[in-house]
């Protein structure tokens, strides 16, 4: 498994701010919101960029535009194994 990086967005979605963790691999960025129950990918054909440039700053404006789509879709249970990791490296961040 990819590192998983986790960042504060400094909202307050919850008591606990906004917590944002996200993973990089050779087609998406994984990201989960846990404390608005969102999760999500982001294609590298929008972010366009190498993996060394992916920033914090990259995964929030991605998501605040709206600029990805479902966590899974198009693949299968693998993914459900690191949307379990994602959500876990937030909530105890």
């Amino acid at each position: 498994m990819n590192e998983i990086k986790v960042f504060q967005t400094g909202r307050h979605y919850s008591d606990k701010g906004q917590r944002i963790a996200y993973s990089v691999d050779d087609e998406n960025i994984y990201f989960s919101d846990v404390d608005r129950g969102i999760d999500g990918r982001i294609p590298h054909c929008i972010s366009n960029q190498e993996n060394k440039f992916i920033s914090h700053e990259f995964v929030l404006s991605a998501y605040d535009y709206g600029n990805y789509k479902d966590f899974y879709a198009p693949h299968g249970s693998e993914h459900g194994v690191l949307r379990k990791a994602l959500r876990d490296k937030a909530l105890h961040f």
